[in-house]
């Protein structure tokens, strides 16, 4: 079943884009939406069982707060063409359908290009770090990040440690009504491990860590597969320093970054973006990410699947060395920044534009995979 909301004369496009970026975390029991340019019509599908009712009303309150938002357009950093493989439905065979399973080639690319990043990071002095999974729920109210992105959050729940609890939990269906919810959540980013870790820190230098960890970020069922999964591994660069110091860094790293996938032959783009903050009263801070160059996403074009971004690069300011308390030696913020690099969606880039068979490979691409 599908519903439809009319939108014409009420949003332009880019609110329209806004709307359906919320509307996919906002109403459970729906299996996709999306904009009908003809029609200009918000198209809805539904699952058995949706409450059309709540999902009318949600609809129509997303409406109401987009209407009003002024959401300005990305501009292009730089952009290329590249070769397209059209043998895409092979791809399982390295690279499950649902994210779920990496076989042969998919493996070994992952830890080829990690390799490649690992290298980029310590060209820049980076000290390598290992962060845990979970990370503790006040670090991440620390971060501002439960307020802005709630749909993201995969929280950690817990049997507590009591006799009669523990027997119950052997019956599977108890499990709902003992579990309590711990102290912590699946790390949504690797980042927010590098500023607990330098808290209260007064650096003498500029300091650049990296790591590579395990995401995990709440998704809607019907979206997941292929680029967009629930849990993916990221490696990230982590800049701290005075302001000339993060801001020429990124830009280095950009343009590194860029050189790196034009040399792999991928078609794509950078351009500025924002994140998906949830709630009205904090989307201007996207519009000022947007406004002020603080977002760059690269994202991959391919000729016969949707774009998606492998990478973004971002200047955070002083909105999280402050809260840390990380500062310079005269105990003033630090200004951060960071590059992070989803390094399974780099895996099914390199998948889509050239298939499972690497023999089939052009020797360019081997080269830049295997040169050290």
């Amino acid at each position: 079943m599908k519903k439809c909301y009319v939108i014409d004369d009420v949003l332009n496009r880019k609110q329209a884009d806004l709307l359906l970026a919320k509307l996919i975390y906002s109403v459970e029991g729906i299996a996709g939406c999306r904009l009908d340019d003809h029609s200009q019509t918000i198209q809805v599908d539904l699952l058995p069982g949706c409450d059309q009712e709540e999902l009318d009303e949600t609809v129509h309150q997303l409406i109401e707060e987009v209407r009003s938002q002024r959401v300005i357009a990305s501009r292009m950093y730089v952009q290329r063409d590249g070769h397209a493989w059209t043998g895409q439905a092979d791809i399982e065979e390295a690279f499950a359908d649902n994210g779920s399973v990496r076989r042969g080639l998919a493996v070994a690319l992952f830890e080829r290009i990690d390799r490649k990043l690992l290298a980029l990071a310590e060209r820049y002095g980076s000290e390598q770090r290992k962060y845990p999974s979970m990370i503790p729920l006040d670090i991440l109210d620390k971060c501002r990040y439960i307020p802005a992105f709630p749909q993201n959050i995969h929280l950690v729940s817990e049997i507590p440690h009591r006799l009669n609890a523990l027997k119950q939990a052997r019956q599977p269906e108890r499990l709902p009504e003992l579990a309590r919810l711990s102290p912590y959540a699946l790390a949504p980013a690797v980042c927010f491990h590098c500023y607990a870790e330098l808290a209260g820190s007064r650096l003498q230098a500029p300091l650049a860590l990296t790591a590579r960890g395990r995401c995990y970020r709440h998704e809607a069922p019907w979206r997941l597969g292929k680029h967009r999964l629930n849990e993916f591994s990221m490696r990230e660069i982590v800049l701290f320093g005075h302001d000339d110091y993060v801001e020429t860094q990124r830009k280095h790293l950009i343009d590194e970054t860029w050189a790196l996938f034009a040399s792999l032959g991928l078609p794509g783009k950078i351009e500025t973006a924002s994140d998906l903050f949830y709630f009205s009263d904090e989307s201007d801070r996207g519009q000022h990410q947007l406004a002020a160059n603080l977002k760059y996403e690269l994202i991959v074009t391919p000729e016969a699947a949707p774009p998606f971004s492998i990478a973004s690069f971002n200047y955070m300011g002083d909105s999280l060395c402050k809260p840390f308390c990380v500062t310079d030696r005269g105990g003033n913020p630090l200004q951060s920044g960071c590059a992070a690099f989803g390094l399974d969606r780099w895996v099914y880039a390199l998948l889509l534009a050239y298939g499972p068979d690497d023999a089939r490979w052009p020797a360019q691409v081997h080269a830049v995979l295997n040169a050290t």
